[in-house]
């Protein structure tokens, strides 16, 4: 901010002690610009707004300077299409429109935006065609800081925003380079410098220079131009490393190096840039996009090319390194063909396969009783449960059902025999009782007696059991055979089965005493008891 420019005051600007009197009419000394009588009652002609708005105009021309400075903050900012930019200074008592011609504009460092504090120097004027008040500002800088500063920053964080500032973007110039492009002014102290520092550190470096205005007005622009240029030709000349460099200087000399399109330029360009721009408290735009940022010019060129003395001292060293390595190597590999020659292995090469071939049968004769061995306990554990899984086997499980079974069915039909026959002894009480009443029922209930007394009589009876396929075997004269002591061979049986009878002939008995055959007493026919005793 220029601090001697002059500040309107509006008050000391008129000029007058205070304010004219309510009601004077100062028509003729807006219009002509000569003050009218005090007091003067005699009427004058009416005039237009145009003259009106064109008076004021004048009078304000003449009663400001045509230059001024004022100190405001910047609200309701507008950006026109045509390039020009309007908006409002305001202070915490007034406020007045201002707008600025493309042609100011275009010159602006920094951006404008709302709620900015400025100082806007221009002049005051009115827009006739509203007949309004306007300060056309020539000139604008922010107050507290300097237009560069503040556009510097603005710069940075909106290309930080935009990731050009990303290390991921950034590529790591090669350590042996075999050309490098130098951008930078032909004729500064820059390329002397890095001319010098490349030739000492590494002569094998081809340098290409393009020279190019390092400040000033275009500067900026020819730089990125320069920059695209070599890296388009960089494959054609074989130049895999760019050197950007200027000397020191103010940030008013060194701004062409934080123009936007500069750093567009490096963010774009594919061989790796290394930027060394001012003295090492410099910071610009371009060290910040660039892959490698340097602190000077004679630093870029170290940066960019090894040191010959160092890669000499490297080399030698390693060289020595290698023959104490291959040196070591040598005589461990002597001491060690020594300890072989020495060796029993080396004096009998056959006497390791004789013990390893003895071993072999050890473990072959070891593995084979381990196995059978292994075997044999298996079997052992699989026999117990062979033998449980053979008792459960579903055909022995029938079998044991069906035998439950059929005791369960022989103890129901005697529970039901049992019970049947307490049944008919009641009924037939009850039968008798009913009788002695009525002679009908009693005869009715003889019947019902003489029905079960069948029933139980039927399955009280032997030829009931014949039906489950049992027989009585009888001998000729009609005994019960009980046991085969009771027959001789030669003698004739009948069997009696369900359905009728069968005649055989004893060949041969199995158990119990033989008695001769003799002849027999008669014995009384089979029945119900002689029955059941031959079953249990």
């Amino acid at each position: 901010m220029n601090d001697k420019l002059p500040i309107f005051d509006l008050h000391k600007a008129a000029g007058a002690s205070r304010a004219p009197d309510v009601g004077s009419d100062v028509t003729a000394e807006l219009v002509t610009g000569s003050p009218s009588a005090k007091g003067n009652s005699q009427p004058t002609a009416a005039m237009s707004v145009g003259d009106l708005v064109a008076g004021v105009k004048t009078a304000l021309g003449r009663a400001f300077p045509q230059r001024v400075a004022v100190v405001g903050e910047i609200s309701g900012l507008k950006n026109h299409t045509s390039g020009h930019v309007y908006f409002r200074l305001k202070d915490s008592r007034a406020a007045i429109d201002a707008m600025m011609f493309r042609s100011a504009a275009a010159k602006l460092k920094f951006t404008m935006s709302d709620g900015m504090e400025v100082v806007a120097e221009g002049r005051v004027d009115v827009y006739e065609a509203r007949g309004q008040l306007q300060f056309y500002v020539e000139r604008l800088s922010p107050r507290g800081s300097g237009a560069l500063e503040l556009a510097f920053q603005q710069m940075r964080q909106r290309l930080a925003a935009e990731g050009v500032f990303d290390p991921a973007h950034k590529v790591a110039p090669p350590r042996f380079p075999q050309a490098v492009g130098v951008i930078t002014s032909p004729t500064g102290a820059a390329i002397r410098d890095i001319r010098r520092t490349l030739a000492r550190r590494w002569p094998a470096t081809e340098v290409y220079l393009l020279g190019v205005p390092v400040q000033g007005e275009g500067a900026a622009q020819q730089i990125a131009q320069a920059i695209g240029l070599m890296d388009a030709a960089a494959a054609r000349y074989g130049i895999q490393t760019i050197i950007l460099a200027r000397g020191g200087g103010s940030i008013e000399d060194l701004w062409a190096f934080n123009e936007e399109v500069v750093a567009r330029a490096i963010f774009a360009c594919r061989t790796p840039v290394i930027c060394g721009v001012g003295h090492e408290v410099d910071v610009t735009i371009a060290d910040m996009v660039a892959d490698v940022r340097a602190a000077t010019p004679t630093a870029a060129a170290e940066i960019a090319v090894p040191s010959a003395d160092e890669i000499r001292r490297g080399v030698h060293q390693l060289t020595a390194r290698l023959e104490g390595r291959m040196r070591e190597r040598l005589n461990s590999a002597g001491r060690s063909l020594d300890a072989i020659l020495r060796s029993a292995f080396f004096r009998d090469p056959l006497g390791r396969v004789r013990s390893l071939c003895q071993r072999t049968d050890e473990l072959s004769h070891r593995l084979s009783a381990g196995l059978h061995g292994k075997l044999s306990r298996g079997q052992r554990r699989l026999a117990g449960p062979e033998n449980r899984l053979s008792a459960l086997h579903p055909a022995r499980l029938h079998e044991r059902a069906c035998a439950i079974l059929e005791r369960a069915i022989e103890k129901m039909r005697w529970a039901l025999g049992a019970r049947s026959k307490l049944a008919g002894d009641a009924l037939a009480a009850l039968h008798g009782r009913l009788g002695a009443a009525n002679p009908r029922h009693a005869v009715e209930l003889g019947a019902a007696k003489l029905a079960a007394m069948e029933r139980q009589l039927v399955s009280m009876s032997y030829k009931s059991v014949l039906s489950r396929g049992y027989s009585v075997t009888r001998s000729a004269d009609k005994r019960i055979v009980r046991s085969p002591s009771q027959v001789s061979p030669g003698e004739l049986l009948v069997i009696e089965v369900a359905d009728g009878e069968i005649k055989s002939v004893v060949r041969e008995t199995a158990g119990g005493a033989v008695r001769p055959a003799s002849p027999r007493p008669a014995a009384k026919p089979a029945d119900g008891p002689g029955l059941f005793d031959v079953n249990t």
